[in-house]
């Protein structure tokens, strides 16, 4: 995988925090720079990216608010959105991830880690290099398009997942029947050295209930351990 031809679009507001930016990425990735939440709109309307790094505050709007219109966009469902920004208390994290942020970086940050970070979110490999897909339970993961579709007797309807909620998914399904505890969850789908807090966990399977809810995929709570996925037997089969 090349990373030097992955695109990336920053979004940040302030002249000085631009330059040292652009400096960290310039040589690494192909990147745009835009200074408002309008210009960033246009932008994801005309041209597609990797993955969109994002400030918080913005003079004409707020970081946040870029990560629905980002999901808008059919192109964009699987791109990854990482924030880099100076608001580190944990309410602004928790919403930060909550709205499905694949990465919350705080500001000013070192150009080595944030190349390190980014490069995480940007090689999206699956477990095996020869595998294309897993199936089980009537689950079909994609790892061309890190996508999830559900197979209904040979036809597939695809499930309109966020990056972070694929990843979850994956990992329960081949994890299926076992109780795994938040730190597990979070060293598996977000890694060990990031910023969300271990019972932020509760509110990704919570939203990851509701879109597989009526499939037979069960996601149920294991009382002081953290969860387990159950599917249905007569379907279940992995390749």
């Amino acid at each position: 995988m090349n990373l030097k031809e992955k695109r990336l679009l920053l979004v940040e507001d302030e002249p000085a925090h631009q330059l040292v930016i652009s400096k960290a990425l310039r040589g690494f990735y192909q990147y745009e720079v835009v200074s408002s939440y309008q210009e960033a709109l246009q932008k994801l309307a005309d041209e597609s990216f990797d993955l969109f790094l994002l400030d918080v505050m913005l003079g004409d709007g707020l970081g946040f608010d870029l990560v629905e219109a980002i999901r808008s966009h059919n192109k964009h469902k699987k791109s990854s959105i990482v924030f880099l920004t100076s608001l580190d208390d944990v309410n602004s994290k928790i919403k930060g991830f909550s709205l499905g942020a694949d990465d919350y970086v705080i500001k000013p940050c070192d150009p080595r880690e944030l190349r390190a970070r980014l490069d995480s979110k940007l090689m999206k490999a699956p477990d095996s290099p020869v595998a294309k897909e897993y199936r089980v339970g009537g689950l079909v993961f994609s790892f061309e398009n890190q996508s999830v579709f559900v197979d209904d007797g040979g036809v597939l309807s695809e499930l309109n997942l966020t990056p972070i909620e694929y990843k979850l998914l994956y990992f329960f399904a081949r994890h299926q029947g076992e109780a795994l505890n938040r730190e597990q969850i979070l060293n598996q789908v977000w890694g060990k050295n990031t910023h969300v807090m271990a019972r932020s966990v509760d509110t990704y399977v919570a939203a990851l209930r509701k879109k597989v809810k009526g499939l037979g995929v069960i996601i149920k709570s294991v009382h002081g351990v953290g969860y387990r996925l159950s599917l249905p037997e007569a379907h279940q089969q992995a390749s």
